[in-house]
């Protein structure tokens, strides 16, 4: 009797055993474990959302909460189902709507969340001055409400999503100082509302697309400091509402279009450090809003125009280092206001004009 509860034990440890054994392998060869269901967080009758028939909001909120852990870094995120929305730490409501979303210098890492899409009334969206990685999420595309798209100063890398086109309603796009690649959308030409357009400081080839002559309004276009390539386009002409045109430091050959000189209200010009030719046109005479002209450091030819004495409000004026022959126009002796002016390493020759003398405000 001894023997055979002996053995009954020994089965049962046997058994035991192997169906631990069995366990192990279905585990090891890939055989589904059952896990606890992921809890959504619900904002809907909490203190977040004063009004629990605003579905939009609740929605917005429950969004918010999702990217909280996404948006991770030094930031101190008061975003909780305890706390009104609109006392959120970056968050703005306006008529039961997330409309602003100010997360700017707050030490965010890791990547931008593309669920940031949903936030269909979102009106701005400031994620600049971090340490944001990875690439821009074409669903920001979505965002039709968006006026305002700051991303600058990351460590952004990929190219620009063409979605980014989509956003009609977008006055400020601002991308500067990442590591983004590739060539520039022709589809931001779609943007007809947009103001300002900032894409330096970046890695991006490629030739300026023609398209962006379409930006009726905007007044600043800022693509310095990249590796573009290929001649500056003459529909820029048209944009008569342009402030400021910076294409610095890039890789941009061919000469100076005579249609810039048709943006009336320019204020300032940057054209310098590329691998322009040709000789500077004289019809830049004719901008008499300019105050600042940047030209050095290409291969430009030819004579200094004497139209250049025309543009009264000039402070600046560089044309140094590159391959100017001929005199120095007298005429650069009616420019009142000129503060800089940087002539060096050309090859011009004659005498000094005795009408620079009259600029009293030379510095």
């Amino acid at each position: 009797m001894q023997k055979q509860i002996s053995k009954n034990r020994n089965l049962s440890v046997i058994f035991f055993l192997g169906a631990t054994l069995a366990l192990g392998l279905l585990f090891l060869v890939g055989m589904p474990v059952p896990v606890a269901a992921q809890t959504t967080i619900s904002c809907a009758n909490t203190a977040a959302i004063p009004n629990p028939e605003s579905a939009t909001l609740i929605a917005d909120c429950e969004t918010l909460l999702g990217l909280k852990d996404t948006l991770r870094g030094s930031a101190s995120l008061n975003w909780s189902t305890s706390r009104l929305i609109s006392q959120w730490t970056g968050v703005t409501v306006s008529s039961s709507h997330v409309t602003g979303l100010n997360l700017w210098r707050k030490g965010l890492t890791g990547s931008i969340p593309k669920e940031l899409g949903n936030l269909s009334n979102l009106q701005r969206l400031y994620l600049k001055h971090n340490q944001l990685t990875g690439s821009i999420p074409k669903e920001l595309g979505n965002l039709s409400n968006l006026q305002r798209l700051y991303l600058k100063h990351n460590q952004l890398t990929g190219s620009i999503p063409k979605e980014l086109g989509n956003l009609s309603n977008l006055q400020r796009l601002n991308l500067n100082g990442n590591r983004l690649t590739g060539t520039i959308p022709t589809e931001l030409g779609n943007l007809s509302n947009l103001e300002r357009l900032d894409l330096g400081g970046n890695r991006l080839t490629g030739s300026i697309p023609t398209q962006l002559g379409n930006l009726s309004n905007l007044q600043q276009l800022l693509l310095q400091y990249n590796q573009l390539t290929g001649t500056i386009p003459t529909a820029l002409g048209n944009l008569s509402n342009l402030k400021g045109l910076s294409l610095e430091n890039n890789r941009l050959t061919g000469s100076i279009p005579t249609q810039l000189s048709n943006l009336s209200r320019l204020e300032w010009l940057y054209l310098n450090k590329n691998q322009l030719t040709g000789v500077i046109p004289s019809q830049l005479g004719s901008l008499s809003k300019l105050t600042h002209l940047h030209l050095y450091n290409n291969q430009l030819t030819g004579s200094i125009p004497k139209e250049l004495g025309n543009l009264s409000n000039l402070r600046d004026l560089y044309l140094y280092n590159t391959q100017l022959t001929g005199s120095i126009p007298k005429e650069l002796g009616n420019l009142s206001n000129l503060q800089r002016l940087y002539l060096k390493h050309n090859q011009l020759t004659g005498s000094i004009p005795k009408e620079l003398g009259n600029l009293s405000n030379l510095q």
